[in-house]
């Protein structure tokens, strides 16, 4: 199975796998994004990125080997502003899993989020991944937006609760075929 690779880039960004001693600051950038709990009914996982650094977050049956957390660094100046995690095939071989993106907020509303996504598509696309996929929390908005603005735009299914209630979660699952 081919993967991503462990340095890649954009023209302001450089993504490349989690270093040991990256681990505390994107600790940091992941418990920033806590507020998107309110909107998937999840809580904060106080060790995410030492978990997915050692073991990964992986799905059901999957393999540390095919999973990546990869760490977004301005170029200009070596920042970390951001967050990848990703699955190679699941739920087949064929198809690659968007785990999470987290942008520090700092650096919201700049497009870094775009650029990294426009470039793994390609990137995708040339390794003849056949889909993409991302679960989103179907109360975050703003993800919905960006995933769908980016060409995930099937709705490949809808899991977690059945009723909407204030207290009710459910995830879509977004795909798109290349």
């Amino acid at each position: 199975m081919k993967l991503i690779p462990s340095l890649w880039g954009t023209a302001r960004i450089t993504i490349q796998d989690l270093r040991k001693s990256e681990i505390l600051p994107v600790q940091k950038i992941y418990e920033q994004g806590s507020y998107l709990h309110e909107w998937d009914g999840g809580s904060g996982d106080q060790d995410y990125a030492y978990r997915c650094f050692t073991d990964g977050d992986l799905p059901p049956n999957g393999s540390k080997e095919q999973y990546k957390i990869q760490v977004l660094r301005l170029k200009e100046t070596d920042t970390i502003v951001g967050i990848l995690t990703t699955y190679h095939g699941y739920p087949k071989s064929e198809t690659f899993y968007i785990n999470y993106l987290y942008i520090d907020k700092r650096y919201h509303k700049q497009g870094f989020g775009k650029e990294v996504i426009s470039e793994l598509l390609h990137l995708l696309k040339d390794a003849e991944f056949e889909e993409v996929r991302a679960n989103v929390a179907i109360k975050n908005w703003p993800a919905l937006r960006f995933w769908t603005g980016l060409g995930l735009n099937t709705i490949n299914g809808f899991y977690g609760d059945k009723e909407y209630r204030a207290n009710h979660y459910a995830d879509i699952e977004l795909m798109m075929k290349f």
